[in-house]
Protein backbone atom coordinates (compact mmCIF):
# COMPACT_ATOMS: atom_id res chain seq x y z
CA UNK A 1 0.00 0.00 0.00
CA UNK A 2 1.21 3.51 -0.79
CA UNK A 3 2.31 5.53 2.20
CA UNK A 4 2.74 9.25 2.80
CA UNK A 5 6.00 10.55 1.32
CA UNK A 6 8.18 13.32 2.69
CA UNK A 7 6.87 15.93 0.24
CA UNK A 8 3.27 14.94 0.93
CA UNK A 9 3.90 15.27 4.66
CA UNK A 10 5.24 18.80 4.22
CA UNK A 11 2.22 19.83 2.14
CA UNK A 12 -0.27 18.20 4.49
CA UNK A 13 1.25 19.88 7.55
CA UNK A 14 1.30 23.21 5.72
CA UNK A 15 -2.41 23.01 4.87
CA UNK A 16 -3.23 21.61 8.33
CA UNK A 17 -1.55 24.52 10.12
CA UNK A 18 -2.38 27.31 7.70
CA UNK A 19 -6.04 26.73 6.91
CA UNK A 20 -7.96 27.39 10.10
CA UNK A 21 -5.33 29.70 11.58
CA UNK A 22 -5.42 32.10 8.62
CA UNK A 23 -9.20 32.05 8.54
CA UNK A 24 -10.12 32.40 12.21
CA UNK A 25 -7.12 33.48 14.33
CA UNK A 26 -6.45 36.81 12.63
CA UNK A 27 -8.99 38.84 14.65
CA UNK A 28 -8.23 37.39 18.12
CA UNK A 29 -4.47 37.71 17.81
CA UNK A 30 -4.72 41.22 16.34
CA UNK A 31 -6.79 42.31 19.34
CA UNK A 32 -4.56 40.55 21.86
CA UNK A 33 -1.07 41.29 20.52
CA UNK A 34 -1.70 44.49 18.51
CA UNK A 35 1.32 45.26 16.30
CA UNK A 36 3.22 42.45 18.05
CA UNK A 37 0.90 39.94 16.39
CA UNK A 38 3.51 39.11 13.73
CA UNK A 39 6.15 38.32 16.37
CA UNK A 40 3.59 36.39 18.44
CA UNK A 41 2.63 34.31 15.42
CA UNK A 42 6.26 33.43 14.70
CA UNK A 43 6.96 32.58 18.35
CA UNK A 44 3.76 30.54 18.49
CA UNK A 45 4.94 28.63 15.43
CA UNK A 46 8.30 27.96 17.09
CA UNK A 47 6.69 26.73 20.34
CA UNK A 48 4.24 24.61 18.38
CA UNK A 49 7.16 23.12 16.46
CA UNK A 50 8.73 21.99 19.75
CA UNK A 51 5.45 20.34 20.81
CA UNK A 52 5.28 18.51 17.48
CA UNK A 53 8.88 17.33 17.83
CA UNK A 54 8.08 15.52 21.09
CA UNK A 55 5.27 13.65 19.37
CA UNK A 56 7.43 12.86 16.35
CA UNK A 57 10.28 11.61 18.54
CA UNK A 58 7.94 9.39 20.54
CA UNK A 59 6.40 7.91 17.38
CA UNK A 60 9.79 7.47 15.66
CA UNK A 61 10.92 5.03 18.35
CA UNK A 62 8.05 2.70 17.38
CA UNK A 63 7.44 3.47 13.71
CA UNK A 64 5.60 0.26 12.86
CA UNK A 65 2.90 0.55 15.51
CA UNK A 66 0.20 3.02 16.49
CA UNK A 67 0.52 5.09 19.65
CA UNK A 68 -2.80 3.64 20.84
CA UNK A 69 -1.04 0.25 21.01
CA UNK A 70 2.56 0.90 22.10
CA UNK A 71 1.67 3.62 24.59
CA UNK A 72 0.43 1.04 27.08
CA UNK A 73 3.95 -0.40 27.30
CA UNK A 74 5.24 2.98 28.50
CA UNK A 75 2.75 3.90 31.24
CA UNK A 76 0.75 0.70 31.70
CA UNK A 77 -2.55 -0.46 30.27
CA UNK A 78 -4.85 1.02 32.93
CA UNK A 79 -3.29 4.47 32.63
CA UNK A 80 -2.95 4.46 28.86
CA UNK A 81 -6.55 3.56 28.00
CA UNK A 82 -8.13 6.52 29.87
CA UNK A 83 -5.47 8.84 28.48
CA UNK A 84 -6.15 7.64 24.93
CA UNK A 85 -9.88 8.17 25.41
CA UNK A 86 -9.10 11.67 26.67
CA UNK A 87 -6.93 12.40 23.61
CA UNK A 88 -9.55 10.97 21.25
CA UNK A 89 -12.15 13.21 22.91
CA UNK A 90 -9.85 16.20 22.36
CA UNK A 91 -9.40 15.34 18.68
CA UNK A 92 -13.18 15.10 18.24
CA UNK A 93 -13.64 18.34 20.17
CA UNK A 94 -11.04 20.06 18.02
CA UNK A 95 -12.70 18.83 14.84
CA UNK A 96 -16.08 20.05 16.13
CA UNK A 97 -14.59 23.48 16.79
CA UNK A 98 -13.28 23.60 13.24
CA UNK A 99 -16.67 22.57 11.87
CA UNK A 100 -18.39 25.26 13.92
CA UNK A 101 -15.95 27.87 12.61
CA UNK A 102 -16.80 26.94 9.01
CA UNK A 103 -20.54 26.84 9.74
CA UNK A 104 -20.49 30.35 11.20
CA UNK A 105 -18.26 31.59 8.39
CA UNK A 106 -20.65 30.33 5.71
CA UNK A 107 -23.73 31.61 7.52
CA UNK A 108 -22.29 35.10 8.00
CA UNK A 109 -20.76 35.51 4.56
CA UNK A 110 -22.61 33.34 2.04
CA UNK A 111 -25.60 31.39 3.40
CA UNK A 112 -27.42 33.66 5.87
CA UNK A 113 -30.84 32.08 5.30
CA UNK A 114 -29.71 28.45 5.34
CA UNK A 115 -30.32 26.53 8.61
CA UNK A 116 -27.13 25.79 10.49
CA UNK A 117 -28.09 22.12 10.81
CA UNK A 118 -28.22 21.73 7.03
CA UNK A 119 -24.77 23.30 6.62
CA UNK A 120 -23.37 21.09 9.39
CA UNK A 121 -24.77 17.90 7.84
CA UNK A 122 -23.40 18.70 4.38
CA UNK A 123 -19.96 19.50 5.79
CA UNK A 124 -20.08 16.40 7.97
CA UNK A 125 -20.88 14.21 4.98
CA UNK A 126 -17.87 15.57 3.09
CA UNK A 127 -15.63 15.00 6.12
CA UNK A 128 -16.95 11.49 6.78
CA UNK A 129 -16.30 10.38 3.21
CA UNK A 130 -12.79 11.85 3.37
CA UNK A 131 -12.03 10.10 6.67
CA UNK A 132 -13.37 6.83 5.30
CA UNK A 133 -11.07 7.15 2.25
CA UNK A 134 -8.03 7.10 4.55
CA UNK A 135 -5.13 9.35 5.42
CA UNK A 136 -3.26 8.60 2.17
CA UNK A 137 -6.18 10.05 0.20
CA UNK A 138 -6.14 13.10 2.46
CA UNK A 139 -2.43 13.56 1.76
CA UNK A 140 -3.02 13.47 -2.00
CA UNK A 141 -5.82 16.04 -1.74
CA UNK A 142 -3.51 18.22 0.36
CA UNK A 143 -1.02 18.29 -2.51
CA UNK A 144 -3.62 19.80 -4.83
CA UNK A 145 -4.78 22.37 -2.27
CA UNK A 146 -1.16 23.30 -1.48
CA UNK A 147 -0.31 24.13 -5.09
CA UNK A 148 -3.58 26.02 -5.62
CA UNK A 149 -2.86 28.14 -2.55
CA UNK A 150 0.72 28.70 -3.68
CA UNK A 151 -0.32 29.88 -7.14
CA UNK A 152 -2.97 32.23 -5.78
CA UNK A 153 -0.69 33.65 -3.08
CA UNK A 154 2.09 34.32 -5.59
CA UNK A 155 -0.39 36.01 -7.89
CA UNK A 156 -2.23 38.08 -5.29
CA UNK A 157 0.58 39.10 -2.92
CA UNK A 158 1.76 42.04 -5.08
CA UNK A 159 -1.86 43.19 -5.30
CA UNK A 160 -2.44 42.79 -1.54
CA UNK A 161 0.69 44.78 -0.75
CA UNK A 162 0.02 47.52 -3.25
CA UNK A 163 -3.59 48.51 -2.70
CA UNK A 164 -5.46 50.09 0.21
CA UNK A 165 -2.52 49.82 2.63
CA UNK A 166 -1.33 52.41 5.12
CA UNK A 167 2.37 51.94 4.43
CA UNK A 168 3.50 54.53 7.05
CA UNK A 169 2.20 52.08 9.65
CA UNK A 170 5.04 49.67 8.85
CA UNK A 171 7.34 51.24 11.44
CA UNK A 172 4.73 50.47 14.14
CA UNK A 173 5.69 46.79 13.95
CA UNK A 174 9.03 47.79 15.50
CA UNK A 175 8.23 50.83 17.64
CA UNK A 176 5.06 49.42 19.28
CA UNK A 177 6.60 46.26 20.70
CA UNK A 178 4.94 45.20 23.97
CA UNK A 179 6.33 42.16 25.77
CA UNK A 180 3.11 41.50 27.70
CA UNK A 181 0.98 41.60 24.55
CA UNK A 182 3.56 39.49 22.72
CA UNK A 183 3.50 36.83 25.44
CA UNK A 184 -0.31 36.76 25.45
CA UNK A 185 -0.41 36.47 21.66
CA UNK A 186 2.20 33.71 21.68
CA UNK A 187 0.19 31.75 24.25
CA UNK A 188 -2.87 32.18 22.05
CA UNK A 189 -1.11 31.11 18.83
CA UNK A 190 0.94 28.16 20.13
CA UNK A 191 -1.86 25.57 20.35
CA UNK A 192 -2.98 26.34 16.78
CA UNK A 193 0.42 25.12 15.64
CA UNK A 194 0.72 22.45 18.34
CA UNK A 195 -2.35 20.72 16.88
CA UNK A 196 0.02 19.07 14.40
CA UNK A 197 1.01 16.73 17.27
CA UNK A 198 -1.64 14.63 15.53
CA UNK A 199 1.19 13.07 13.50
CA UNK A 200 1.81 10.86 16.54
CA UNK A 201 -1.43 8.99 15.83
CA UNK A 202 -0.86 8.49 12.09
CA UNK A 203 2.90 7.87 12.06
CA UNK A 204 2.70 4.25 10.75
CA UNK A 205 1.28 5.67 7.51
CA UNK A 206 4.54 7.50 6.75
CA UNK A 207 7.19 6.00 4.51
CA UNK A 208 10.15 4.39 6.24
CA UNK A 209 13.26 6.46 7.05
CA UNK A 210 11.37 9.71 6.56
CA UNK A 211 13.04 12.63 8.38
CA UNK A 212 9.98 13.78 10.27
CA UNK A 213 11.60 16.64 12.15
CA UNK A 214 12.91 18.25 8.98
CA UNK A 215 9.58 17.81 7.16
CA UNK A 216 7.68 19.33 10.10
CA UNK A 217 10.08 22.28 10.17
CA UNK A 218 9.44 23.07 6.52
CA UNK A 219 5.72 22.57 6.98
CA UNK A 220 5.66 25.09 9.84
CA UNK A 221 7.75 27.56 7.81
CA UNK A 222 5.48 27.35 4.76
CA UNK A 223 2.38 27.66 6.94
CA UNK A 224 3.79 30.75 8.66
CA UNK A 225 4.58 32.30 5.30
CA UNK A 226 1.00 31.84 4.11
CA UNK A 227 -0.46 33.09 7.40
CA UNK A 228 1.71 36.21 7.50
CA UNK A 229 0.81 36.97 3.88
CA UNK A 230 -2.73 37.56 5.19
CA UNK A 231 -1.97 38.95 8.66
CA UNK A 232 0.43 41.73 7.67
CA UNK A 233 -1.77 43.29 4.91
CA UNK A 234 -4.79 43.13 7.25
CA UNK A 235 -2.93 44.99 9.98
CA UNK A 236 -1.65 47.57 7.51
CA UNK A 237 -5.11 48.10 6.06
CA UNK A 238 -7.20 48.33 9.24
CA UNK A 239 -4.82 48.61 12.17
CA UNK A 240 -4.93 46.16 15.12
CA UNK A 241 -7.91 47.73 16.91
CA UNK A 242 -10.30 47.66 13.97
CA UNK A 243 -9.00 44.29 12.72
CA UNK A 244 -9.40 42.85 16.22
CA UNK A 245 -13.07 43.79 16.31
CA UNK A 246 -13.89 42.27 12.93
CA UNK A 247 -15.09 38.70 12.69
CA UNK A 248 -13.06 38.00 9.54
CA UNK A 249 -10.59 40.85 8.86
CA UNK A 250 -8.95 39.07 5.91
CA UNK A 251 -12.33 38.65 4.23
CA UNK A 252 -13.20 42.30 4.83
CA UNK A 253 -9.88 43.41 3.39
CA UNK A 254 -10.19 41.26 0.29
CA UNK A 255 -13.68 42.67 -0.29
CA UNK A 256 -12.20 46.16 -0.66
CA UNK A 257 -10.00 45.12 -3.59
CA UNK A 258 -11.06 45.78 -7.16
CA UNK A 259 -9.09 44.31 -10.05
CA UNK A 260 -11.42 45.29 -12.86
CA UNK A 261 -15.06 46.02 -13.58
CA UNK A 262 -15.79 42.36 -14.26
CA UNK A 263 -14.37 41.23 -10.86
CA UNK A 264 -16.15 43.27 -8.21
CA UNK A 265 -14.89 41.29 -5.21
CA UNK A 266 -12.37 38.55 -4.52
CA UNK A 267 -13.89 37.07 -1.38
CA UNK A 268 -15.42 34.03 -3.19
CA UNK A 269 -11.88 33.04 -4.19
CA UNK A 270 -10.84 33.24 -0.54
CA UNK A 271 -13.77 31.04 0.44
CA UNK A 272 -12.75 28.49 -2.19
CA UNK A 273 -9.31 28.37 -0.55
CA UNK A 274 -10.54 28.20 3.03
CA UNK A 275 -13.29 25.59 2.94
CA UNK A 276 -11.42 22.62 1.35
CA UNK A 277 -8.30 23.38 3.41
CA UNK A 278 -10.19 23.43 6.72
CA UNK A 279 -12.06 20.25 5.73
CA UNK A 280 -8.66 18.59 5.23
CA UNK A 281 -7.62 19.63 8.73
CA UNK A 282 -10.86 18.34 10.26
CA UNK A 283 -10.48 15.07 8.34
CA UNK A 284 -6.95 14.54 9.67
CA UNK A 285 -8.11 15.18 13.24
CA UNK A 286 -11.06 12.80 12.95
CA UNK A 287 -9.01 10.14 11.16
CA UNK A 288 -6.50 10.26 14.03
CA UNK A 289 -9.34 9.78 16.52
CA UNK A 290 -10.94 6.99 14.48
CA UNK A 291 -7.74 5.02 13.86
CA UNK A 292 -6.68 5.38 17.51
CA UNK A 293 -10.01 4.05 18.79
CA UNK A 294 -9.89 1.27 16.19
CA UNK A 295 -6.47 0.08 17.40
CA UNK A 296 -7.27 0.67 21.07
CA UNK A 297 -10.25 -1.68 20.91
CA UNK A 298 -8.54 -4.13 18.51
CA UNK A 299 -10.98 -3.61 15.65
CA UNK A 300 -10.00 -4.74 12.16
CA UNK A 301 -11.07 -1.72 10.10
CA UNK A 302 -11.55 1.98 10.77
CA UNK A 303 -14.27 2.51 8.17
CA UNK A 304 -17.30 1.50 10.31
CA UNK A 305 -16.30 4.12 12.88
CA UNK A 306 -15.82 6.93 10.36
CA UNK A 307 -19.46 7.97 10.05
CA UNK A 308 -20.22 7.45 13.75
CA UNK A 309 -17.32 9.60 14.99
CA UNK A 310 -18.01 12.27 12.36
CA UNK A 311 -21.68 12.33 13.40
CA UNK A 312 -20.61 12.97 17.00
CA UNK A 313 -18.38 15.85 15.85
CA UNK A 314 -21.18 17.33 13.73
CA UNK A 315 -23.69 17.15 16.57
CA UNK A 316 -21.18 18.66 18.98
CA UNK A 317 -20.39 21.49 16.55
CA UNK A 318 -24.03 22.58 16.43
CA UNK A 319 -24.22 22.86 20.22
CA UNK A 320 -20.62 24.04 20.67
CA UNK A 321 -21.63 27.66 21.34
CA UNK A 322 -24.74 29.78 21.15
CA UNK A 323 -23.24 32.39 18.83
CA UNK A 324 -20.04 33.61 17.17
CA UNK A 325 -19.11 35.85 20.12
CA UNK A 326 -19.35 32.98 22.60
CA UNK A 327 -17.24 30.77 20.33
CA UNK A 328 -14.60 33.49 19.97
CA UNK A 329 -14.51 34.04 23.74
CA UNK A 330 -14.00 30.32 24.33
CA UNK A 331 -11.22 30.08 21.71
CA UNK A 332 -9.45 33.11 23.18
CA UNK A 333 -9.79 32.58 26.93
CA UNK A 334 -10.31 28.90 27.76
CA UNK A 335 -9.26 26.81 24.79
CA UNK A 336 -5.47 27.56 24.71
CA UNK A 337 -4.97 26.11 28.20
CA UNK A 338 -7.07 23.03 27.48
CA UNK A 339 -5.38 22.47 24.11
CA UNK A 340 -1.84 22.80 25.45
CA UNK A 341 -2.57 20.39 28.31
CA UNK A 342 -3.64 17.78 25.74
CA UNK A 343 -0.84 18.48 23.26
CA UNK A 344 1.83 18.08 25.96
CA UNK A 345 0.69 14.58 26.97
CA UNK A 346 3.00 12.95 24.35
CA UNK A 347 5.89 14.91 25.91
CA UNK A 348 5.08 13.25 29.24
CA UNK A 349 5.09 9.83 27.53
CA UNK A 350 8.41 10.68 25.87
CA UNK A 351 9.93 11.66 29.23
CA UNK A 352 8.65 8.52 30.96
CA UNK A 353 10.00 6.36 28.13
CA UNK A 354 13.41 7.98 28.48
CA UNK A 355 13.45 7.57 32.26
CA UNK A 356 12.41 3.92 32.01
CA UNK A 357 14.99 3.22 29.31
CA UNK A 358 12.37 2.32 26.74
CA UNK A 359 12.10 3.68 23.19
CA UNK A 360 13.93 1.91 20.37
CA UNK A 361 14.72 -0.97 22.70
CA UNK A 362 10.99 -1.49 23.19
CA UNK A 363 10.33 -1.80 19.50
CA UNK A 364 12.95 -4.57 19.33
CA UNK A 365 11.29 -6.45 22.20
CA UNK A 366 7.86 -6.47 20.67
CA UNK A 367 8.42 -5.89 16.96
CA UNK A 368 4.77 -5.53 15.96
CA UNK A 369 3.96 -4.53 12.44
CA UNK A 370 0.66 -2.70 12.24
CA UNK A 371 -1.82 -3.64 9.56
CA UNK A 372 -2.64 -0.36 7.91
CA UNK A 373 -6.06 -0.28 6.38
Amino acid sequence: MNRISASQLVMMITIFLYSETAAFLMAPISKTASYSAVISMCLGGACGFVIILFSASLARNNPGEYFAVFGREIVGKWVHIPVMLLLAAYLIHRAAMGLRNIEDFLMVNHLPTTPETVIAILLGLAVALTVRAGIEAVARISEVIFFVNLIIIVGLTPLLLGIELQLPMVHAFVTNFDIVRTAAGTYQATPWFGDAFVILFIYPHFKEHIKTGRMVFWGVCFALTLILSYLIPSLLAFGPELAGNMSYPVMEYVRTLRIADFIETLDPFLTILYIPAVIIKISVLLYAAVISLTRLFALHDHKPLSFAITAIAVGYSIHFADNVSELLYFMTVFWPTYALSMQLIPAVYWLIAKLRGKGKAFSKEKEPQSQIK
